[in-house]
């Protein structure tokens, strides 16, 4: 099985490519960064101006004020270099989130695009291998909590409405969970509402795609 994408070191080079950028940031009075530095203030009572001078000369205070890469959305653009990269992957796109371009699940199982309202949360990206198109929901998940349960339950939401079947049998639905959050009891759960028949749908973690690919080429 080929290996995904090594998400924690590519986390772990974001938080220190993130750390060296705060006193730039701090320079241009980026609105971000000083509403952090505001809310350091009324939290510990220390001055606005030691504080930015503390930043200025102190990495590893400053470090305290980086942006956390997940954030930045980092989990799903490695994701995408690497199932773009993918032997028989061809027309890889990263969908928009919102607006006339992204892509739904509808509540009677297809792929729709630009809905005014969202029934499901939008797809993440649409390839092609060989006549059958791919589309998927990506998550990276490290740890449970309230955000993240939530995520889980959009997942399930996905897999059910794509389970009434509606779409045409050349297209996939694949649900990507990555992270430890993602545990082999929560994946058997995510598994009781695929599709073994066309239209097929897939809940699977990224290293497995390629063995679900391979079966198509």
């Amino acid at each position: 099985m080929r290996e995904g994408p090594d998400y924690h070191s590519i986390e772990i080079r974001k938080w220190r490519e993130n750390a060296k950028d705060v006193t730039s940031r701090l320079g241009k009075r980026e609105a971000n960064l000083l509403k952090r530095i505001a809310l350091f203030v009324r939290r510990f009572g220390f001055s606005r101006e030691s504080v930015e001078e503390k930043i200025e000369n102190d990495v590893m205070f400053a470090a305290h004020f980086a942006i956390e890469p997940r954030r930045q959305g980092i989990h799903e653009h490695a994701a995408a270099e690497w199932l773009e990269k993918l032997e028989g992957v061809e027309n890889f796109v990263k969908l928009p989130k919102s607006g006339p371009l992204a892509l739904y699940i509808t509540s009677d199982g297809e792929v729709r695009k630009g809905m005014k309202r969202a029934p499901s949360k939008s797809l993440d990206f649409h390839w092609r291998v060989g006549k059958r198109h791919y589309f998927a929901s990506h998550k990276y998940t490290f740890e449970g909590g309230g955000n993240q349960d939530s995520q889980f339950k959009e997942m399930k939401d996905l897999l059910e409405k794509f389970q009434k079947g509606s779409a045409s049998p050349n297209i996939a639905l694949l649900v990507i969970a990555d992270g430890p959050y993602y545990t082999e009891s929560k994946m058997a759960e995510l598994r009781r509402f695929t599709r073994s028949s066309a239209p097929l749908s897939h809940a699977l973690s990224i290293d497995q795609i390629p063995s679900v690919i391979e079966r198509q080429l």
